[in-house]
């Protein structure tokens, strides 16, 4: 027995043992996870969306490593063109360990955030071409991007006009970020800027989780489950769990959506425009809203 022992001992401090064991831990979600992009990458080509994989481990920002994003949807600033979406395989992977390494939590997890992408690449599609067609709108503003975000900051101010309009874009605002201290606009406005330079940027986000919701389908804030509790400690009160807390979160979100239709044009404009171009596509996503809309 003794023997035995030592020899699993070695085993476990071999190198090359341990680099075995890791390859075969990786393998079943890099599976799940290329399946995934091969399903989704068809629809992409076909509305001359871009797609690539980036094994980028992050980046060095003032002595700190940051974290790449999941996902990057990436396109010329100002003409809005050669919208390309970045899917970061080691973030992905990461979640196989944070879901309890259960493939099909990993799969809706992986699914739930591809479409998320999709629908953020389909919003800057949409707009480009809306612009584009528009003599109109390019006489108004200097380029596609200035467009894109005067319709943003127009659908925070009408969707603001009620208490229940701003609820529902700071619980937005929360999931997106994963922030529970985003208690107002202006401070919402900050965090807009702080990540991305500008005001109005959750606004792109809060179409994308309305467009989920109206799917029919999991937000990808609801997909990450139990894995909000692994590595993330925030104020859960009487919920219990941060899973909990984001779960009654996004229902609260859910119930709202009809109101933030009615307040909105501009929302409920870019909802219909991004719905129509899924439904061309077919595939998977076009059945999904076809099936949505029949409940």
């Amino acid at each position: 027995m003794a023997n035995d022992n030592r020899g699993a001992s070695r085993k476990a401090l071999d190198p090359l043992f341990v680099s075995r064991q890791a390859k075969r831990t990786i393998r079943f979600p890099a599976e799940i996870l290329f399946e995934e992009f091969r399903c989704m990458k068809p629809s992409l080509n076909q509305l001359g969306i871009g797609f690539s994989v980036s094994r980028a481990k992050g980046s060095d920002r003032g002595g700190k490593q940051r974290k790449p994003p999941y996902f990057a949807c990436c396109y010329d600033l100002g003409s809005l063109a050669h919208v390309n979406v970045v899917a970061f395989y080691y973030p992905l992977i990461s979640d196989w360990e944070l879901l309890g390494a259960d493939p099909d939590r990993y799969r809706q997890r992986v699914k739930s955030a591809l479409r998320e992408e999709m629908i953020h690449a389909i919003q800057v599609l949409t707009v480009k071409k809306r612009y584009e067609r528009s003599s109109e709108l390019s006489s108004r503003f200097p380029d596609a991007e200035t467009y894109y975000d005067h319709l943003l900051g127009k659908m925070v101010a009408e969707v603001a006009r009620t208490k229940v309009g701003e609820k529902a874009i700071l619980t937005a605002a929360k999931l997106y970020y994963e922030d529970w201290t985003i208690n107002s606009i202006e401070k919402l406005k900050q965090t807009d800027r702080k990540y991305h330079g500008r005001d109005g940027y959750l606004v792109c986000e809060l179409v994308r989780q309305v467009t989920q919701i109206r799917f029919g389908d999991l937000m990808s804030e609801e997909a990450k489950g139990k894995s909000w509790d692994k590595h993330r400690i925030f104020f859960v009160g009487e919920y219990g769990t941060t899973e909990n807390l984001m779960m009654a979160m996004a229902a609260t979100l859910r119930q709202v959506v009809p109101q933030l239709i009615d307040l909105s044009p501009t929302l409920t404009e870019a909802l219909s425009e991004i719905e129509a171009t899924i439904q061309t596509i077919g595939g998977i996503a076009g059945a999904m809203l076809v099936r949505s809309r029949g409940h």
